[in-house]
């Protein structure tokens, strides 16, 4: 919660807000907040909408003007978490490394670390093994905006390292290193190291690419 708000930048730099959006906008990162906290503390099954907007400071009205039901909030929550650890794992695929291979597979450690060690991703895989948790859906089964966001970085990454590669493998590859990663972070292998897990994904994804 804190920063200003600004709309897009101009010659004079950034230009603020009009104050009813200003507001929206803090209002929105307040809600995502709360819910994010609470999620982590208590699982989301145990969260209600009243709940957030009491803890954001905000009517119950609002909320659902803003995010339209527990799903949306679900979904908006999801997205912001993972549009965060999607900027970490661009930024990982761009350090330098001696072989594409090699950064790969250091990014994908980066990846599997940052999201064990991430308490929100933590608390839903908790509460899903014990047959609960409303927010994995948003992780698995309705992660399509998640995943697309994910291979879209990941096949600008094939495509800058493996420009002899076309079109359809550098999808191909793109789709496998994503889906893996998401498996090895929803059940990670018990008996593999995170070096471990990202080398098998990195062979796997090397197979379609080099092949």
């Amino acid at each position: 919660m804190g920063h200003k708000p600004f709309a897009a930048s101009t010659d004079r730099g950034p230009t603020p807000l009009p104050p009813r959006e200003a507001w929206r906008r803090r209002m929105r990162d307040d809600v995502l907040d709360a819910a994010r906290a609470m999620a982590t503390e208590k699982g989301w099954d145990s969260v209600s909408l009243s709940q957030v907007a009491a803890r954001a400071e905000v009517s119950r009205p609002t909320v659902y003007k803003e995010f339209g039901s527990r799903g949306g909030l679900s979904r908006a929550l999801v997205h912001r978490e993972a549009g965060n650890f999607l900027v970490g794992v661009d930024r990982a695929l761009r350090q330098p490394a001696a072989t594409a291979s090699d950064a790969l597979a250091a990014a994908l450690v980066y990846a599997l670390q940052e999201a064990g060690e991430n308490a929100l991703v933590a608390s839903v895989i908790g509460a899903a093994r014990n047959g609960t948790d409303a927010l994995l859906p948003y992780l698995t089964a309705r992660s399509e905006p998640v995943v697309t966001g994910a291979r879209l970085i990941v096949r600008a990454w094939c495509q800058t390292h493996f420009r002899h590669v076309d079109e359809t493998r550098t999808d191909q590859a793109a789709d496998v290193i994503v889906r893996l990663a998401l498996s090895h972070i929803v059940l990670p292998p018990p008996d593999h190291s995170l070096r471990e897990s990202a080398e098998v994904i990195t062979a796997a994804a090397m197979g379609v690419l080099t092949r």
